[in-house]
């Protein structure tokens, strides 16, 4: 416990010297128990195989960011450069971006199964076909309202 009372006083009057906090405030901190709690999330699943990379971060990443998100990020990242420990940073510095103040650990454990390098440059997404799609969507949810009023209305 000393250690971490060493280093709570440094954290106190640091944030003194930087404004954060008065020295009547720190005067009145008492702690009770440990300084770090760790209560992880923690699942266990399978990988399939097709599984390119596993992503272990802290809250500081994923309050600011849904799993999905992540994943793409840093799939994207490594068709780009293909550098696991730079995908790792922009990763930090996407969630610096969305006002993560939290501390933020990342680790992209890459399974060896892609090379990156050989991916070809995604391609542009087709306009038409998109466009297409949204039109057909519309027009079924349109049918499926106009078919419940007037079920309703019967």
């Amino acid at each position: 416990m000393v250690v971490y009372t060493v280093h709570m006083t440094r954290m106190l009057q640091k944030g003194v010297q930087e404004g954060r906090w008065t020295e009547k405030f720190t005067s009145r901190i008492q702690f009770n128990g440990d300084l770090v709690v760790a209560s992880p999330d923690t699942y266990q699943v399978s990988l399939g195989s097709d599984a390119e990379f596993v992503v272990l971060a802290s809250d500081g990443l994923w309050d600011y960011m849904n799993s999905s998100d992540a994943v793409q990020f840093v799939r994207d990242r490594l068709k780009h450069h293909g550098n696991v420990q730079l995908a790792c940073e922009e990763l930090a510095s996407a969630a610096l971006d969305r006002r993560s103040q939290d501390n933020i650990s990342i680790i992209i454990a890459d399974l060896g199964k892609t090379d990156w390098q050989s991916i070809p440059p995604l391609q542009q997404q087709n306009f038409v076909f998109e466009l297409g799609q949204a039109f057909a969507t519309l027009g079924i949810v349109s049918l499926g309202i106009w078919m419940s009023s007037s079920l309703f209305s019967l």
